[in-house]
């Protein structure tokens, strides 16, 4: 059995993911989050690096919208 090959996330990505939440399309942010096969500690972890000051609580709101996308 293979693993599933997980794709590199970069912090560009992160910051498209970022920009399409502060323009208030949380759906299309979240639907580019599973393009980008981005997890919830994906996301943490950019959010970390780049010191942003943004309110942790809207990427956890990315990662459970992104999750009901990849269930659908």
């Amino acid at each position: 059995m293979t693993k599933n090959k997980r794709k590199l996330q970069t912090p560009e990505q992160f910051l498209e993911l970022r920009e399409t939440m502060i323009n208030g399309n949380w759906e299309q942010a979240a639907l580019d989050c599973v393009e980008y096969d981005f997890c919830a500690k994906d996301l943490r972890e950019h959010y970390q690096s780049m010191g942003l000051e943004d309110n942790i609580w809207d990427y956890v709101r990315l990662a459970e919208m992104a999750e009901r996308f990849r269930k659908s």
